[in-house]
Order: C-alpha cells, then structure tokens, then sequence
C-alpha cells in the first residue's frame, strides 16, 4: 500500500472559534485579572457565564462597571449582543463584586480527565533489564548560589525538602509557584525579566551615548511548572530501554517529544502539574554528543494535529546523556538549547498577558548513587535566561562550566551583567537552572492502555503491517475495542499507513472511551489478515 502523505501544517492557536470574529474584553477584579474571549455575536448572558466560569460569582449577582468604583455601571438584557450595551472589543471592565476570585493557573486546552496522584518517590522503573530513578520526590534541589569572580565556584546544590503551610500545601524552600509569586507582588509583572529587552547602544561621534543600564543576575525565586508526572511509565521505559540496549555501548544518544497535559498541582498553592502521556522519537542525528532532531521533519505537524485530537499538546522533551562533570546539573550548551525550546514555545495567554514558557526539558543521565541506573532529571531554565538567549546576549559557548556573555562589536555597548555587585562575563549555569519535582502515580490511570507498538524512526525496531498483526494477535478480544488501540504509537503508524483522517478518528474514540465506527473496523481486519 502507499503511504499516506502527510497533511499541511495547521497553525497553532486553530480552536474552536476557527474564523469567527472575537470581542476580547479584559477583566479586572479586586483579585487579579483574566482576559476573556467571545465571539463577537456572543450575548450578554454568555459573557456572564464565561465570567461566572473564571471568578465564581453567579450571573445575578454580578456587577460590572467601566471604572473601579463602580460609578459607571454596565448592564442590560441577558440576550443582548455585547456591542448594544457598551461592550466593545477590547474593553476594560470591572467586576467589583469583592467576593470574585480569579482562576490563577491558566491552561493551553481543557485537560483530559484522570484521577490526581499524590507526589510520591518512585522507588525505580525497570527498562531493559535496569531502571529509571526519580530524581526527585517532595524535593527539589535548586541552584547553588555564585560567588563573585571570571571563574567563580559554586557549593553543590543542597536537597531542600518541601515543608507544609497551614493549609497543607506544600512550600519549596528555593522556589514558590508562579501565580502565588505573582499574588504576593499584586500581580505586577512589569519588572519580571521576561518583560525585560536586552537592547545594546551604538557609539556615535559627536553625539549623546545613551549607555545600557547594568543588570543583576539573580537566580529565579519561582517556576511555571512544579511537578513533571510520568503517568505512562511503560512509555518511559520503553525509551530508557533502547537507549540503554541499542545505542549507550556505541555512544549514541536519543530525544522525543513529550506530549501530555497540564493540571493544577494540588500540592502546592496555586501550583501547575505536567502530565506525560506519550513520547515521539522524531527523525534524528548525533550533532557533537547530543541527539537533534532533523529540521524537516514532514510528520511532526501530524502528530501534533493527532496529539490535540487525543486531548493532548507538547508538553516537553526528554533527551538522554552522559554524566556532566562534577556533578554538573546542565552543561551551558544544554542551558540555552533549553532557553531557545523555552521561547518557541512561550505564549501570553496567561491572564496578566505575561509572555512565559511550561515547556519542560527531561535529561535522562547515568546516576553514580544508583549504580550508574539512569536517572530522570527534569529541568526549566530561568525567565532571564531566555530573555538573554532571545536577545542574542550569550555566546555559542566553549566553556564547560559557564554561559559567556558574547564580546560587543565595533562601537557597540552592551550591559553589564552583575555576579553579587561585579561585572562578570563568565556565567555559573546554577544560575539559570530551575529544578522541577518528578513523580510517578500509584496507580496507572493513563489514556493509552498499552505501550507495545514499535517506536516511529527507530532503525532497529522498524513498524510494519507484520509489527501491526503481532500486535492485535497478542490482545484478548474480551478487551473493549478502543482500549486495543489505546497506543500512542500504534495511531501514528495508522496516520501513515491509511490516512490522517482515520488516526485522528481512532484518537478521538480513545479520547472518549467509546467504540471504534464499524467502518474502521473492517478496515483494520483487512490489513491484518
């Protein structure tokens, strides 16, 4: 049979207002701010069930205003469009109902519905006749402070246990999460480093020198995401395993994308969980020691269109490599590879508009405490951090241990960065690293029911329609029939081997938890005959 060809990328952002034209109407309440999307033809009672939906204040009570006060009042009929009662596009409204309560954690989609875990360590995952640690578990070990210097030293980061507040959250010593970082500060995000530009001046003759005000480096007092939860551990072993039995003896490294899911954390106050349900290993090469995935990747937009059919987006990468030197936790190559996924995939939808990044970065090492087992170690890097590399402040650097601040050109002025009060050119990579929680849950509650089916672009492990019959020979036709094709990789060989339509169906079916359409089925039982 042919392949199928891959589909044209769809943009990001495509949703469920495809096309149709929108009223944006910014909510101010005694609590924080949301921005708030309609349609334009949306009515009066819609609107108040969106805001009803984000502050918990019932449509009869609500009282909308143009100013604080609450002097210049909005009201009127429940099934006027937004337009014939002042409601214009771009508004500013009020709601000075002082009970409201702004949703603080903002979600990219409506997150799939499983059971919360508790953070618990895991004791250890087998792959391939070893087995994947937790690095962390109600401990996050954070940066280690600098001292001043060109090549400055740094004490080894410290385990920091999370300790419980009054109301039984957990609080991490080195960091708070963002929203309730935000809380504290009234929600101003004007001097956070992500809304800072690192812009240099040029020297002109005879002219007035505006020079760049100097800027202190300072390790990130918060993160985006709290906990990385290896829902699907069959999936993570499957991917420590054939890096640890295929490729680690030929010093070959390996890299996917993690797609999952974002929750709240209930752990934390106002804390944000990222769920990994699936990983795709995309065409591949060794650049130097590290795995980079191809640029031309003609598949990738496929599997992010058969991703969001699941319910599911990009929540990360994972990539595996040696151990660092003296215990390093991110080399400064793997700092601003992190910096630059960070920016590509950062969005404003956050109710301050605050430009910000949840995409998490998972390096899989051996872990000389556990007999050289390979370890999970996910990581962020700071605001500031991205801020640089997006501004092109730190050179393509050769240094082991430090991010170098590129040298200026000709006539141009840079800021100084300052390590405690000095200008310093050499950067600690402690500085930048932001330590994420890990966890695995007691019980498997995950979307895809098996883990079997060959990886994508694995030269050793190829997919086939003879890996497709094997699969489907091995499953029990007691088993509901959805739940037989709930594998992540067995829907994307589907998208190459019929046709993208029919995978995005399956997806959907799984989705649901309802039957496969008769019509898919027979075709099934055809190819696997």
């Amino acid at each position: 049979s042919g392949a199928a060809k891959p589909p044209p990328a769809e943009r990001p952002g495509q949703g469920h207002w495809r096309g149709m034209a929108k009223v944006v109407v910014r909510l101010v309440t005694s609590s924080g701010r949301s921005r708030i999307e309609v349609p334009a033809t949306a009515t009066f009672a819609e609107f108040q069930a969106e805001v009803h939906s984000r502050t918990g204040v019932e449509p009869a009570l609500q009282q909308f205003a143009l100013d604080p006060k609450g002097q210049r009042s909005v009201s009127g009929d429940p099934s006027a469009q937004l337009a014939q009662i002042g409601i214009a596009n771009g508004a500013q409204l009020h709601l000075v109902n002082k009970e409201a309560t702004i949703a603080a954690q903002v979600l990219t989609k409506v997150p799939v519905p499983v059971e919360p875990e508790a953070a618990v360590a895991k004791s250890g995952a087998g792959a391939a006749g070893g087995q994947a640690a937790s690095s962390s578990s109600g401990t996050a070990p954070g940066p280690a402070a600098s001292n001043g210097g060109s090549s400055s030293s740094a004490p080894p980061p410290k385990q920091t246990t999370a300790i419980e507040n009054k109301d039984g959250k957990k609080a991490d010593p080195k960091f708070e999460t963002f929203d309730a970082f935000l809380r504290n500060r009234r929600y101003d995000t004007a001097a956070l480093p992500g809304s800072q530009r690192y812009v240099s001046s040029q020297l002109k003759q005879g002219g007035m020198i505006k020079l760049p005000p100097s800027v202190s480096l300072k390790q990130q007092p918060y993160r985006h995401i709290d906990t990385l939860s290896v829902i699907n551990v069959p999936e993570m072993e499957n991917f420590i395993g054939y890096w640890q039995s295929d490729l680690l003896e030929n010093g070959m490294q390996r890299m996917g994308w993690m797609y999952g899911y974002y929750l709240e954390d209930k752990n934390y106050d106002e804390g944000c969980r990222a769920v990994l349900e699936g990983i795709y290993e995309p065409p591949q090469n060794m650049i130097g020691e590290t795995a980079h995935p191809s640029d031309d990747d003609p598949w990738m937009s496929c599997v992010d269109r058969i991703a969001e059919a699941l319910g599911l987006e990009r929540i990360g990468w994972i990539y595996t490599s040696l151990l660092l030197d003296d215990g390093q936790l991110l080399s400064p190559v793997e700092i601003q590879r992190i910096a630059r996924l960070q920016n590509e995939h950062s969005t404003d939808i956050h109710f301050t508009k605050y430009t910000l990044s949840k995409f998490v970065s998972c390096a899989v090492r051996p872990d000389p405490a556990l007999g050289g087992l390979p370890s999970l170690n996910p990581f962020m890097v700071s605001d500031q951090c991205c801020a640089m590399v997006r501004d092109g402040i730190l050179a393509e650097s050769t240094d082991r241990k430090h991010c170098i601040v590129r040298e200026p050109v000709k006539n141009e002025l840079i800021s100084d960065f300052l390590v405690e009060g000095k200008p310093n050119k050499k950067l600690l990579t402690d500085f930048f690293i932001v330590r994420v929680n890990d966890t695995a849950p007691k019980k498997h509650t995950r979307m895809f029911t098996h883990a079997d089916f060959p990886r994508e672009n694995r030269p050793t492990q190829p997919q086939s329609r003879e890996a497709l019959k094997k699969y489907f020979r091995k499953l029990s036709n007691s088993e509901p029939l959805w739940s037989r094709f709930a594998d992540f990789h067995l829907i994307l060989y589907m998208a190459r081997e019929i046709d993208v339509d029919t995978a995005l169906a399956i997806a959907e079916c799984i989705r649901d938890r309802k039957e496969i359409p008769e019509g898919t089925q027979m075709l099934i039982k055809e190819i696997t005959r």
